[in-house]
Order: C-alpha cells, then structure tokens, then sequence
C-alpha cells in the first residue's frame, strides 16, 4: 500500500497501477494478450491519476483525457510531480486511433493484432511505471 489514498473513495492509485502491471505481465506471459493490453491502459492511467492526485486531489476520468491534464499540471511551476513525470509517447497507439485504450475495450472482441498491440501497451505501461511511480515511492512521495 502506498502513502496516499483517496480520502472519499479510499482509491490508492500508486498501489493499483502496481497491481495491474503484475496483473499484465502474468496475463502476457499466459497469451492472453487482449487482457494484458487492457490491464496495461490501466496501469498508465493510474501513474497519471497518480500524479492528478498529488497535484489537485481530484483524479476523475480515463485515458486519453486525463493525460492532457497531468501533463499540465506537472509542468506548472512548483509541481511537487515535476520531476518525476513522464510524457506519455507522442504517436503510440494506446493514446489514440482505432484501437486506443478505453474502459470499453473490455467488450472488444479478440483482435487479430492482439500479442503486436499486448507487446507495445505493456511496454509502454512499464516505462511509465518505472518512470514515475517507482521513483515516487523511493524519494518517499507514495
């Protein structure tokens, strides 16, 4: 469990992000490859939520939308999020197009690209996690 936690919902971000990068390399590593694309979004929009929490205490929404807002918010001046933020790949495929990441991917069926989307959603997901959250928790921010 990290340092912060929603005191309204008692959602802990920087744990959950934890738990569904573990969720997603298990699900890889399995071949199931739409559910470790899917657990990967998550473990991106919970570092971002992470970092919309520390600044402003209200981490509402999903990818791609909260992603514009965590980018703003760690580049104000004082941010205490600043130095550990990771701009989220300019181009990548999770934050847009037809098959960027959304809570509905849930109901997609299989996709024929599926291991190809899994490969680069969960890389993307572990650089952010490693970017952002693991040096959080070691400078004892989360």
């Amino acid at each position: 469990m990290s340092k912060i936690r929603d005191a309204q919902t008692g959602d802990d971000y920087a744990d959950a992000a934890g738990k569904h990068l573990a969720d997603a390399v298990a699900l890889f590593c399995a071949g199931r490859f739409d559910g470790a694309a899917y657990l990967s979004g998550y473990v991106v929009e919970c570092a971002l939520k992470t970092v919309i929490f520390l600044e402003t205490g209200d981490p509402h929404g999903h990818l791609p939308h909260i992603s514009p807002a965590a980018t703003r918010l760690a580049a104000l001046p004082g941010a205490r999020t600043a130095r550990y933020f990771r701009v989220p790949a300019a181009g990548h495929p999770m934050y847009g197009g037809p098959s960027a990441w959304a809570p509905g991917r849930r109901y997609w069926p299989p996709r024929p690209n599926a291991e190809a989307e899994a490969t680069a959603f969960l890389q993307e997901a572990v650089e952010m996690y490693d970017s952002m959250l693991v040096p959080m928790a070691l400078d004892g921010l989360v």
